[in-house]
């Protein structure tokens, strides 16, 4: 039987915690750094063809808005579906609550609604900018 050394213990754990360490560090920063720029001009284009769509298609323009929220959060390192990653993205947002009624608007609209009201259009549109602008976008 071979002997243990202690302090060989107490470096190996140190070690271990130090690597776990450095990698939530770079999980955090991965879901905080800004946007790359390919991605931005995507959200921001996109942006603008929904904007464009609105008046013609305003259920068209709150379905592919919410689509860009999903992929502007799946940028941002959140996983799952949009409903998980708006709950694990909570936090960043500046109005919650204004950002989970435009996406129950869109589950309406995508299960149930046929026609929607203007201004509840309009305000879940309002929702969606504001929750990319705060992940970001700068729109």
């Amino acid at each position: 039987m071979t002997n243990f050394d202690p302090l060989v213990g107490g470096i190996l754990v140190f070690f271990g915690m130090t690597v776990v360490l450095v990698l939530w560090m770079l999980w955090r920063l991965r879901r905080r750094k800004g946007f790359e720029p390919k991605e931005l001009q995507y959200i921001k284009s996109h942006w603008i063809r929904i904007i464009d769509m609105f008046s013609g298609n305003p259920k068209g323009a709150i379905l592919d808005a919410d689509k860009l929220l999903d992929y502007a959060l799946g940028k941002k390192g959140f996983e799952g579906h949009l409903g998980e990653k708006l709950k694990r993205a909570g936090g960043r947002f500046s109005d919650q609550n204004a950002v989970w009624s435009a996406h129950k608007l869109r589950n309406r609209i995508a299960h149930e609604l046929d026609e929607i009201p203007m201004g509840e259009a309009k305000s879940a549109l309002k929702n969606f900018k504001r929750a990319l602008n705060d992940l970001g976008a700068k729109l």
